[in-house]
Formats: C-alpha cells, sequence, structure tokens
C-alpha cells in the first residue's frame, strides 16, 4: 500500500519534470522570430509544432508564473531543442537577440534615431556617431529585424544595404536615361514624400516639381521650411507666411532650384514618382482637408483653389 501511495505520489511529478524536459539531447539552435502583431498562442503553438517544447499550456502557466501580465514580445529568440523549458519560458520573455523597429516614411535623420533608441540604449557618444555618419534620404524607411547589440555603424549597413537593393538597377538606368542624378532623384523624393496626402498623388506632385524646376520657378515648398524650422518635439511644424523669409539654403521660397539636400527619407514609392511623373501642365498644387489634391495651371487658378478648399 505504501509503495502504491508513494507511486501516486511520484508519477505526477515524474510527469511534470518529463514535460519541463528537453525535446532533445541534441544541442541545435533554433531560430524563433514572433512577428509584429503575431497572437501570442501562435507563438506557442509554433513551439510546439517546430518540436522545441512538450506542451504548450505548461509553458503557458509557467510564463504567467515568471512575468505578469505575461507577454511574449515580437522579435527573434535563439533557442536550443535540448533546452529545459523554464530556459526557454526566460528566453522568450526576457532574451530576444534581435527586435523589430519600423522607420517611417519621411522622417527626418533625427526621427530615425529616435525611434532606434526605443530598442537600443545608446550614449551620446554613440548618438552623435549615428548623426554624423548618417545621410538623409538614405535611411530607408522599412520595417527592419535588428540585433539589439547592434553599434551605429551596423545599423546604418542595415539602412543602406536596403536602400541599395530597392533602389535597384533598372530604376537607377531609367533615371540614367532621363540625363538625372541618383541624389537629385532622392532630394525630389523627399520632397514629394513630405508634401503627399497619400500614394495617390506622388506621381502628379513629382509632375509639377519637374514643371516648376524646368521653368526655372521656385518650387515654394512648405515642407522644406519646415525642415529647417524643426526641433526636438515637433520636427514638423506649422509654417507661417513670415518662416518662408528665413534665410536659408533649404528655403525654397526666396532659393531657386533644389535644396542642398534631401529634407526626409522617401519611400520607395515616392523616389518612384520622381523617375515616372505625372504627365501634366499644372505648376501648382494644393491638398484640402480631406488630403485630396487640386492642381491649376496659373497662379490666378491656385489662388481660386485656395479659396474653394481651404476657406
Amino acid at each position: 500500500m505504501k509503495f502504491l501511495k508513494l507511486g501516486l505520489f511520484l508519477l505526477p511529478l515524474l510527469y511534470v519534470g518529463f514535460l519541463l524536459s528537453p525535446v532533445s539531447f541534441s544541442a541545435e539552435e533554433v531560430r524563433l522570430v514572433v512577428y509584429l502583431d503575431e497572437d501570442q498562442n501562435s507563438v506557442l503553438s509554433r513551439l510546439k509544432e517546430e518540436k522545441i517544447i512538450k506542451n504548450q499550456s505548461v509553458l503557458r502557466v509557467l510564463i504567467t508564473f515568471m512575468k505578469f501580465p505575461a507577454k511574449v514580445n515580437p522579435g527573434a529568440y535563439k533557442l536550443k531543442r535540448n533546452m529545459w523549458l523554464p530556459q526557454i519560458a526566460y528566453i522568450i520573455l526576457y532574451r530576444p537577440y534581435q527586435k523589430w523597429i519600423t522607420i517611417v516614411p519621411g522622417y527626418r535623420k533625427e526621427q530615425v534615431l529616435e525611434a532606434l533608441l526605443k530598442i537600443y540604449k545608446w550614449n551620446d557618444a554613440s548618438q552623435k556617431e549615428f548623426m554624423q555618419k548618417s545621410e538623409e534620404g538614405y535611411l530607408f524607411p522599412d520595417t527592419y529585424l535588428l540585433n539589439v547589440d547592434f553599434t551605429p555603424e551596423a545599423v546604418l549597413a542595415k539602412f543602406s544595404n536596403n536602400f541599395n537593393e530597392k533602389f535597384d538597377s533598372q530604376l537607377q538606368n531609367d533615371l540614367l536615361a532621363q540625363d538625372v542624378r541618383n541624389d537629385t532623384a532622392v532630394k525630389i523624393a523627399s520632397l514629394i514624400e513630405r508634401e503627399s496626402g497619400g500614394e495617390s498623388d506622388k506621381a502628379l506632385i513629382a509632375g509639377i516639381i519637374w514643371n516648376r524646376l524646368n521653368k526655372g520657378m521656385k518650387l515654394q515648398i512648405d515642407a522644406a521650411t519646415q525642415y529647417i524650422l524643426g526641433k526636438p518635439g515637433n520636427w514638423w511644424p506649422k509654417v507661417t507666411p513670415s518662416d518662408h523669409k528665413i534665410d536659408s539654403p533649404y528655403n525654397t521660397y526666396i532659393n531657386k532650384g533644389l535644396p542642398p539636400g534631401p529634407i526626409s527619407n522617401p519611400s520607395l514609392a515616392s523616389i518612384k514618382a520622381v523617375i515616372y511623373p505625372a504627365e501634366t501642365d499644372c505648376l501648382f498644387y494644393i491638398h484640402d482637408r480631406n488630403k485630396q489634391i487640386h492642381c491649376s495651371l496659373t497662379y490666378e487658378e491656385h489662388l481660386e483653389n485656395i479659396e474653394k478648399f481651404l476657406k
């Protein structure tokens, strides 16, 4: 009877021990990527399907005890098949080796740095290094999975590689056929990114900018003035008429041609708009309060559109 009672007592413990034990003696490393907005049940299910754990329910209980609220954050984790379940739980709760970051189209490089500082605890020297080595316009907007121990130089290499991959030889050849330099295209694309109300009007804005450049007109782009005025906490402030008198090479109200450099980091769609602009005779445009674009051929028509759609 004693042995029976002992057996009944030990069996559940042995079973729990079995569930907590490694699925294999193999030290094979497995990379677990948790995607943005992925449901936690999906993560635990994949761990079971990929034979990294034996039981989802036990892991769910375990991570609830280890962290509340229990949440496996998006990112990438290095696991091994011979890990015990508490080791796995600890890593997926606290030790991602890569984290996701999204660089929004139209960010200036200061905003890119602010986004990066959400995953990197860079000191002042590293932040200064990033600002000095980064090139406005070439920090390609995208969603990245970056190593948590990356230096500014390593992050910039990722951005640069992605830019070169997306801004491919076909696009560059099509630019060359128009006798347009790559850096010119990026400058114009950066203006389009900040000026457009959405994807649908980028090509039209590109066509209007090209028209004004070809006629030797001042571009008179508010976003360039915003770039001059931007400061921490308000990188893209509202512009007043008096702001267009600021003495700056980026002021397209007092200087003809393009600014000396890009004003933001444009999306691929904005770069393509420069290369493949809409054919238009328009020289002016505004966006109404619903972000719909209205273009005009003359300044008089432009004033009428302002009166009609903005007042």
